[in-house]
């Protein structure tokens, strides 16, 4: 199988390209960085079997049209698109299968699905907020990942909270969401449900970026093969679980 990186002289797309590089199931492993100014366009660069997405919102349409392309499965681990940028890739999932998700440990999947079932037994009698920190070079706040876990919250209550960033006068109708940019934290996702003399807390951390590679990698073995359309950690971890 051949594996194309964008985003390869990023972090995460050097660890990347740098453990596929060290696994058998792929035979060629190649990158592309729109910082390398050696780089041919895009397009024209060798048809590979998956694409592995570590860059910036303003490269997804030419990732797409390369993709397309190629018949290309295409796993997005970047954040931060615009509504624009989400429908183009709505449309591309008809035609290749995509993979997309704001965080790619399977902890935080794990974490998604106990928030689906707490959220709707204590929705009338507590409060609920977020706490999320990060390293001090990230710029989006509050983090995809704080997003999907509020949605997430959002989905499974009768009446859905407004989610804020930071606490402005936050009240029991809010879903106030806190982010910290500091030192060289990996990722801390802490979500607070406060009641009367009693908090339920469920906290996730990150302790290296390891797991995020190795978790867009295992999405990339389990996109291959697969329909056009769009897959999920909750696909991923449902197939992990049962094999």
């Amino acid at each position: 199988m051949k594996a194309l990186v964008i985003g390869s002289l990023g972090k995460m797309g050097s660890l990347v390209k740098q453990l596929l590089e060290k696994d058998s199931f792929f035979d060629e492993v190649i990158g592309y960085d729109i910082n390398n100014k050696e780089n041919q366009s895009l397009i024209d660069y060798p048809k590979v079997d998956v694409v592995i997405d570590f860059s910036h919102p303003s490269l997804i349409e030419h990732i797409l049209s390369y993709a397309k392309k190629n018949n290309s499965a295409l796993v997005i681990a970047t954040t931060g698109y615009s509504n624009h940028e989400l429908q183009h890739i709505e449309r591309a999932q008809n035609f290749i299968p995509i993979f997309m998700s704001s965080n790619f440990s399977f902890g935080i999947e794990v974490v998604t699905q106990a928030l689906k079932h707490i959220s709707k037994l204590i929705e009338a009698d507590f409060d609920i907020e977020m706490i999320e920190k990060h390293h001090h070079h990230k710029i989006d706040a509050p983090s995809g990942t704080a997003i999907h876990l509020a949605r997430t919250i959002n989905d499974s209550l009768e009446n859905p909270r407004t989610v804020i960033n930071e606490h402005k006068q936050a009240n029991s109708n809010d879903l106030a969401i806190h982010s910290i940019r500091s030192g060289s934290i990996v990722g801390e996702h802490t979500v607070i449900f406060a009641g009367q003399d009693e908090t339920i807390e469920i906290k996730h951390t990150a302790q290296s970026k390891t797991i995020f590679a190795y978790g867009a990698i295992k999405a990339a073995k389990y996109l291959i093969e697969r329909k056009p359309g769009r897959y999920t950690m909750e696909d991923l971890t449902k197939e992990t679980n049962h094999e």
